[in-house]
């Protein structure tokens, strides 16, 4: 497999047995300020992964609404355990906004101020989860010595959150002020 779905999806599984619907629910909760998952690459991901013995539909056919759960399978850790040990590939970023940023010569500074505006907003929403996650894990007992861990990635997500503002807030003042100088 090419892509990192099934890692993400065996990641998860390896907490608890989850169904698709979950899966996507925890990864747009928990990994929303680093990753992304679609339904249509978890649902087919899911399929493959029974074919190749990755993970098992439970036998209890489906929960009270439906849903069919999954659950790792030993070659399934295998194969998360093999990945971990692998060296990470290099990130990509892509932020539409910078791109119409550096495009924009000739735009409407308002249209480029209501983007930024938007980007902000959703940011701030971010940065308030991730205080919440952070707060809410660090009340939680770790005798495994593992929340260290999940602590760094959502400290990361707080920096980084946390830069994506004040770039908001420099490039809106900078905006805004060209603009009423014209």
């Amino acid at each position: 497999m090419n892509s990192k779905t099934h890692i993400v999806i065996l990641g998860l599984l390896s907490e608890e047995p989850l169904s698709g619907y979950d899966i996507k629910k925890l990864i747009d909760i928990r990994f929303r300020f680093f990753w992304s998952e679609s339904y249509g690459q978890i649902y087919p991901t899911l399929k493959k992964m029974v074919n190749e013995g990755l993970v098992k539909a439970l036998s209890q056919t489906k929960d009270n609404r439906g849903k069919q759960r999954y659950e790792i399978t030993s070659l399934g850790r295998k194969t998360l355990t093999l990945w971990q040990a692998q060296e990470p590939e290099k990130e990509s970023l892509r932020l539409e906004l910078f791109l119409k940023m550096y495009f924009s010569l000739g735009s409407n500074p308002h249209i480029l101020i209501n983007y930024i505006k938007s980007f902000q907003s959703s940011h701030t929403q971010d940065l308030m989860i991730l205080n919440s996650f952070k707060k809410e894990l660090s009340s939680i007992p770790d005798p495994y010595q593992n929340h260290q861990n999940i602590l760094s990635v959502i400290e990361f997500g707080v920096k980084t959150n946390t830069a994506y503002l004040q770039w908001c807030q420099e490039t809106l003042s900078q905006l805004e002020g060209s603009h009423e100088s014209r």
